[in-house]
């Protein structure tokens, strides 16, 4: 157990699926080609295997697979469960959940799987103002108090759209503190922050 492997179960449960034999995990080829390949070198870091990449040009998905009962069982003996992800009731583990540095690892990986930063443009009185915003969004009930919990714990003031499934912050310094602090691992996060703010954070 470590940082990287709460990361790495933070992926999981945004793009991933664990069948009786496999471990799966699907992204967009066009914007997280280069998140796939660090995912990639993580599972041969943290388990010493060599998933394959596989791209579905006509659905622009890269799908990256791990053929191995063993992994199997280790991910689903420490939370993740095998099948369905929302009808198995998806939520965080005791493990990541009781240590701040997996908590920290965990949300980075759901970020950098189903998040997004955007940049919310609105008017008042003919003058347009910018707010730059992050989410997280899920469709598992449980899953969704844990971002909320583990955003808090970290100091963050998270919103939550039930009708929309999200998790937001909004005020733009702990935005700011989100990419200093949690970080991110995936190039089109970290890309798009930089063009919304306009220069490279000081990590």
């Amino acid at each position: 157990r470590s940082e990287k492997l709460a990361e790495f179960f933070g992926i999981l449960f945004g793009d991933g699926h664990l069948s009786n034999y496999q471990v799966s995990i699907s992204t967009n080829s066009q914007t997280d080609k280069e998140h796939a390949l660090y995912t990639k070198k993580l599972i041969e870091e943290l388990f010493e295997i060599k998933p394959y990449l596989r791209i579905k040009k006509n659905e622009n998905t890269v799908e990256m697979v791990a053929s191995s009962r063993n992994l199997v069982k280790f991910l689903n003996k420490n939370g993740m469960p095998i099948g369905n992800k929302i009808e198995n009731d998806l939520t965080a583990p005791g493990w990541i959940r009781n240590n701040s540095l997996y908590r920290k690892g965990f949300i980075r990986g759901l970020f950098d799987t189903d998040g997004c930063i955007y940049l919310d443009k609105h008017k008042i009185k003919n003058k347009v103002y910018k707010h730059l915003g992050l989410t997280i969004t899920s469709y598992a009930d449980n899953l969704i108090l844990d971002i909320i919990d583990f955003l808090k714990s970290f100091g963050f003031t998270p919103t939550n759209r039930t009708t929309q499934r999200s998790v937001f912050l909004r005020r733009q310094k702990e935005i700011v503190r989100y990419f200093r602090e949690i970080k991110t691992s995936n190039p089109k996060h970290y890309n798009r922050y930089i063009k919304f703010i306009g220069e490279v954070p000081k990590w």
